[in-house]
């Protein structure tokens, strides 16, 4: 016989109210639309009444510990590609930086060759100057749990 009493033993529910920030923000936070792949249906969140009062003022709400597990995954694959583009952008950077100098003693060759044939010399173009790296922020790597 088949019960119709939906069991729940497994998915425990994780709380994943945000903490309040520290320092309001001026920009509203944007909508994430859940990202479940069509062939694994996720389970709808789950809002849980409780007794217990919320300190913030913002509604608590609970999901699934599988939904919980999908976030986490989530947020691990994301560091792992911010990570791997930030390296991407410092070998870039630093390559940038080879080409640039390059082309400037390049640019010093070429003159000195106009120079000693009498050739006169086009104006000098302003050569752009390499980017200065930008560090991210503990604000930019950091994620609030």
């Amino acid at each position: 016989m088949q019960s119709s009493h939906r069991s729940t033993a497994h998915e425990t529910p994780a709380d994943t109210r945000a903490p309040a920030p520290a320092v309001p923000s001026a920009e509203p936070i944007p909508e994430v639309a859940p990202s479940a792949s069509p062939a694994t249906p996720q389970p709808s969140p789950v809002f849980s009444a409780t007794s217990q009062p919320s300190s913030s003022a913002e509604p608590r709400t609970t999901i699934s510990i599988s939904e919980y597990r999908a976030l986490c995954h989530t947020l691990q694959t994301l560091t792992t590609s911010q990570s791997t583009l930030t390296q991407e952008m410092a070998a870039l950077r630093a390559h940038q930086e080879q080409i640039i100098a390059t082309q400037t003693q390049h640019t010093a060759i070429l003159r000195q060759i106009q120079s000693h044939l009498g050739i006169p010399s086009a104006p000098q173009h302003q050569m752009p100057a390499p980017l200065e790296p930008t560090e991210p922020t503990p604000g930019d790597t950091q994620t609030s749990t």
